[in-house]
Parts: structure tokens; sequence; C-alpha cells
């Protein structure tokens, strides 16, 4: 009966610290990324600016710059046929202050600037943040019922 309690216990060991040392160990697991900041660009109707044969805009042309380094963002986009709406998406580095100011260029002539604050989320696993605020030329932005994106409003 002895035997058995012991192996019982050294079972019982074992199980839990392999159950403890995996609550740190990130190698099985997804990393969760920080979604991206997506956007759309409207007039003040709500109309895209660049989903029309008339448009003021070129969806190859739009562009988007981090102020402080300077850096070219990535930027994708992905067209809603049903919602005739262009929607982008990119990402910003992240640091310290909370805070990144991104240059919006709409072409060679016109650019925008779009600040975005952020905060860390708590993860053993990886740096995941949330994005908090957003602002496009100071003012708030709103965003789209029907895609989440950020509404960047152009006048016509």
């Amino acid at each position: 009966m002895n035997v058995r309690f012991d192996k019982y216990l050294i079972s019982l060991a074992a199980v839990l610290g392999f159950t403890l040392s995996a609550c740190d160990d990130c190698s099985d697991m997804d990393m969760r990324a920080t979604a991206p900041i997506s956007f759309s660009i409207v007039d003040d109707d709500g109309n895209d600016l660049l989903a029309s044969s008339k448009a003021r805009y070129s969806v190859d042309s739009i562009r988007l710059f981090d102020n402080d380094s300077q850096k070219s963002i990535v930027v994708t986009n992905v067209y809603f046929p049903g919602l005739k709406s262009y929607v982008f998406y990119a990402d910003c580095d992240k640091n310290g202050q909370g805070k990144s100011s991104l240059r919006l260029q709409f072409n060679s002539v016109d650019s925008d600037t779009l600040e975005v604050w952020y905060e860390q989320e708590k993860n053993a696993c990886a740096n995941v943040y949330k994005y908090t605020q957003f602002r496009h030329n100071g003012e708030s932005v709103k965003k789209s019922p029907l895609t989440s994106a950020l509404l960047i409003v152009k006048a016509k």
C-alpha cells in the first residue's frame, strides 16, 4: 500500500511540475497579434472617395508614414463590393509614450495627420497592444457601423 501511495505522489508531482512549468511556455501557442488600424477615406456624406470611376484619390497612392522615425508603414486594402468601399489596414511601431503620430498621404500634394494612442495589454507570451484613441488632424474619428473602420473624412 505504501508503494502505491509513493507512485501516486510521484505521478502527481510530475503532472503538477509539467503543468506549472508549461504556464509560461509560449512555444506551443499561437501568438495573438495587435489588431491592425483599419480606415476608409470618405467625404462628409460617408461616400468612399476611392471606389468610384470619378474617384478623387487612387488606391495605389495611399501611403502611411511614422512621423517620429520617418519610416513608411505597410498599408494593405480590401474592396467590399456590397458596400462600394475600400478599407485600408496598417499597423504602426509602438513606443513607451503610448502615442504615435502618422502622416497619411493621399497623393503627392495632399496629406493629413493621424494620431494613434494605445496601451500594452498584459500577456506573458507577446507584446500585445490595444488602441484607445484616434485623432485625424486633431479631431476625433468616428468608426463605420458596418466595417468598424475609422472614417477619415475629406471634404469634397
